[in-house]
């Protein structure tokens, strides 16, 4: 009589490949964060200077920049996953010269790029869009950063990935002498991205060019202060030409007595480039201090959603730009305000 047989028992060497697997698993998962530095850039350190650190830095690393000024240090960053952080105060990267690169005092190309408490002022370049940083590729974070007095502040490329997201930050007096150049300049230009974020921070003092400009396919501004600061206003304190998918909520808007402009929003000026579209703005407070001034101007055909808006010293809560603006006039301003952008 044939004896029944065992159930099938686990080889040693099967184990073994399973345990080996394992770990193998565990040091691939292991591996990234554990190898991850952390470079400290100072005075007082190896690194003297930022451009020193991104040159050396690898993808996930953190740099660390004690607060003081970094003159005419530039740098391009193409890693992904880094952390820049000023320590003690801010770490500001100072332009006093003509930047060499032809675009910005750092240019940013990898993904997920997170800046925090870092400043940047006096970008030129021979084409008058020096900006603080130029987001060529990837998507950027810029919490508590400060930008001033750069031709550009933050000023981006027309990607359709990139995604750029700005927090607790400051951008201000971003201009140039434009009765003499004849070049436009923005605080903050974002081209036709995937998607803009700006919340709880502050754009202006912008002259003749825009306070916030968004050509992206999905913008939203929360809780922000975007306001004219001095006897030269903005053209437009929120501008955008392309219209998307938008959200205005709950934002301090402020325009001097010389707006060049009637409007404190301009929505599809230069044409609507999106499949998806839809505006709306609420729970803002807007106040202007002279001459006919309207929140929206709309040059769509969408109809925008405006509700809970309190307004001092303004006309009425939208006109519509079509129909009040001539061919001519809007090509003119179109022709103009290119002008600022990246060449």
């Amino acid at each position: 009589m044939r004896k029944p047989r065992l159930a099938a028992t686990c080889r040693p060497g099967l184990i073994t490949g399973l345990i080996a697997g394992l770990i193998i698993f565990i040091i691939q998962c292991l591996i990234p964060s554990a190898l991850a530095r952390t470079w400290l850039v100072g005075p007082e350190f190896y690194l003297k200077t930022p451009s020193e650190a991104i040159r050396q830095a690898r993808n996930g690393d953190t740099i660390k920049i004690i607060a003081g000024t970094y003159e005419n240090d530039t740098a391009t960053i193409d890693q992904n996953d880094l952390t820049i952080i000023g320590v003690n105060g801010f770490a500001h990267l100072k332009s006093s010269a003509p930047i060499a690169n032809g675009k910005a005092i750092w240019v940013t190309r990898g993904r997920n790029i997170t800046l925090r408490n870092i400043e940047f002022s006096g970008a030129r370049v021979r084409d008058r869009n020096g900006a603080g940083i130029r987001l060529e590729h990837g998507s950027l974070t810029l919490d508590n950063c400060y930008f001033h007095h750069n031709e550009m502040g933050l000023l981006s490329s027309n990607d359709p990935n990139i995604r750029a997201v700005i927090k607790n930050s400051e951008f201000s007096s971003n201009q140039q002498d434009y009765p003499a150049t004849g070049k436009l300049s923005h605080n903050i230009y974002l081209g036709a991205i995937a998607e803009f974020q700006m919340e709880n921070s502050i754009s202006r003092a912008a002259h003749y060019g825009h306070t916030v400009k968004s050509r992206a396919r999905k913008t939203t501004l929360i809780n922000n202060r975007i306001f004219d600061e001095g006897d030269i206003s903005a053209s437009y304190l929120v501008d955008l030409p392309n219209g998307g998918l938008v959200l205005i909520e709950n934002n301090y808007f402020y325009r001097n007595g010389g707006a060049q402009n009637n409007a404190v929003i301009s929505y599809g000026a230069e044409g609507m480039q999106y499949a998806e579209n839809a505006l709306t703005v609420k729970f803002n407070n807007a106040i202007n201090d002279g001459g006919v001034m309207f929140l929206l101007k709309n040059h769509s055909d969408i109809t925008a959603a405006l509700t809970h808006n309190r307004m001092t010293g303004l006309t009425a809560e939208e006109i519509p730009g079509i129909e009040k603006d001539g061919f001519w006039d809007r090509m003119k301003r179109k022709i103009r305000d290119n002008l600022g952008q990246a060449q």
